[in-house]
């Protein structure tokens, strides 16, 4: 029971000195900014026409982003969840793999067909002799940017729309069909059965929309993010930078502590993988159009990008010396991204069992605690470790590797920590109590038992940990040490100097090792099912 109580509070301490503490520091020290108390930064902040614009624009592109995925997410979900579309088992595969891609590299797909210098509008006006090569579509604008972080996040919402529907109990439907077509069922029994999981997902998608930094600033949308960063590095005014994350950060907390309170206890994430005595709604004459929606969203954010960036790439040459110029890059990223996924399941995992234990008194704080790093703007929370640990005696951690080890826990411990809570919620009180009979010590139950039960959970937490981690790129600008790389970082910079079959290749590298070791945990988590199941 020490050994128990040692590991929780030290992992309680982890965290909170990892996440919290260095926004409380930030937002402190912003409240000083002539090195007296007083808040002129607010001040001037509320009172800037200019920030009022750029904040609303912000807001308007989450919506239109949150609004988008919901629009193309639920109606998929629901095709490949109830329905007999074509290709269903192929759909269920790849509706994830967008979050393979990050919403850059979707970018650097569209920039290349619609892009100013766009070889592919040049050979069309040069085939058709039109002249000077327009763009057919501007890209640089708001809708520009909330389409490509659609493409980009809709997954969540397909995710969490999967997860009501597989979770609900079907007898509701099929004695409503019983009385009611099939479209009707769907508005007054299914929809609103499943409304707090659309939510979600669209709360998830606003939120990832409202902090994203690459997109806009690529496609020259100035928006908030981009101008904290800016108010950061160019002005070097810190003070001004973290008082212009407050409202993102008021509205972000708002629509968590909603979300959550909404979400009552479901799960987020069902185990089960479907009901396979359900009857899929036969979809006749409308089949092979629902097919052709569903592989026309796959396409446009899976196979488009990935096609775009192959065809930019142009030969093995460009790959190879992507390889050769940005080995160094390659092998930091994906040590950083292993390392930082592990301790990130970790860690959420002991935080995870916390909060689901009703015993703990704390776990109603602890819970609303690992809401708060979702709700800073990555290059809010780049800021706040550099406040942390820009000092002397962390000299060792602020100046190495671990500085990125701490940005990205702290960024993407709150995803960890929700898929391990929904894993929990769905392990039987009966299991958890036999299991505390059957075996006394504390450290043998959490490895003979509570792993085994919670295995998918914590692989779907390393997935999704990992991918974030090798993608991430807002934190990453302030707070890499001087001499190492990422391949996030070097694509982005890369792209400024048009040296675009090097990013292209290193685009395909980045998202193939996503694909590569995600691909490797499932497949080694499946196999040791079919093991366990053989040797029963």
């Amino acid at each position: 029971m020490n050994q128990s109580r040692t590991i929780t509070s030290t992992s309680i301490m982890l965290f909170i000195i990892i996440a919290i503490l260095p926004v409380v520091l930030m937002f402190w020290r912003s409240l000083f900014p002539d090195h007296s108390f007083g808040f002129e930064n607010y001040f001037a902040l509320f009172s800037d026409p200019r920030q009022i614009t750029l904040f609303c624009r912000s807001l308007g592109l989450a919506s239109a982003a949150a609004f988008l995925s919901v629009l193309i997410g639920v109606p998929f979900a629901f095709l490949i969840a109830r329905t007999d579309v074509p290709g269903r088992n192929i759909l269920k595969a790849l509706y994830l793999l967008p979050l393979c891609i990050p919403p850059y590299i979707h970018v650097i797909a569209w920039i290349y067909l619609l892009g100013e210098n766009s070889p592919v509008i040049a050979y069309i006006a040069k085939q058709f002799s039109l002249g000077t090569p327009l763009p057919l579509i501007n890209i640089y604008c708001t809708a520009g940017s909330a389409v490509i972080l659609c493409l980009s996040y809709f997954p969540f919402v397909v995710l969490l729309t999967l997860t009501g529907l597989l979770s609900m109990d079907q007898r509701l439907e099929e004695a409503a069909r019983l009385q009611y077509k099939p479209f009707k069922v769907l508005c007054r029994v299914t929809l609103p059965l499943i409304s707090p999981y659309i939510f979600s997902g669209a709360v998830f998608v606003f939120i990832f929309s409202l902090f994203n930094y690459g997109v806009p600033s690529l496609l020259r949308v100035h928006t908030y993010p981009v101008e904290i960063f800016a108010q950061f590095s160019a002005f070097y005014n810190e003070g001004l930078a973290t008082a212009q994350s407050f409202p993102l950060v008021i509205m972000a907390l708002s629509l968590l502590i909603l979300q959550r309170y909404y979400m009552g206890s479901r799960s987020y994430v069902t185990m089960d993988t479907g009901m396979s005595g359900s009857v899929p709604i036969s979809l006749g004459r409308f089949r092979i159009l629902a097919g052709g929606y569903s592989f026309f969203i796959i396409f446009f954010s899976v196979f488009f990008p990935i096609g775009f960036l192959v065809v930019q790439t142009g030969s093995w040459e460009s790959v190879s010396a992507a390889l050769r110029t940005s080995s160094g890059a390659i092998f930091t990223t994906l040590f950083l991204a292993l390392i930082s996924a592990t301790a990130i399941v970790c860690l959420s995992f002991v935080l995870s069992r916390l909060i689901e234990d009703k015993q703990f008194k704390g776990r109603t704080a602890l819970d609303f605690m690992t809401f708060i790093p979702f709700s800073f703007p990555a290059t809010v929370l780049g800021i706040g470790l550099i406040y942390f640990w820009n000092w002397s005696i962390t000299e060792l951690i602020y100046k190495g590797s671990l500085i990125l080890v701490i940005a990205y826990a702290a960024r993407f411990i709150p995803f960890s920590v929700r898929v391990l809570n929904s894993n929990f919620k769905q392990i039987s009180p009966s299991l958890k109590e036999a299991a505390m009979l059957s075996e006394k010590s504390w450290l043998k139950r959490i490895i003979k038992i509570d792993i085994p039960l919670s295995a998918q959970g914590l692989a779907a937490g390393w997935i999704i940990a990992f991918i974030l981690c090798m993608g991430e790129l807002g934190t990453t600008l302030l707070v890499i040490p001087p001499g190492k790389g990422t391949i996030a970082l070097k694509i982005y910079t890369l792209m400024h100097y048009g040296a675009n079959q090097i990013v292209a290749s290193l685009s395909l590298i980045l998202i193939l090792i996503n694909l590569f070791f995600c691909t490797a945990v499932v497949f080694g988590l499946k196999q040791k099912w079919q093991t366990a199941w053989i040797k029963r």
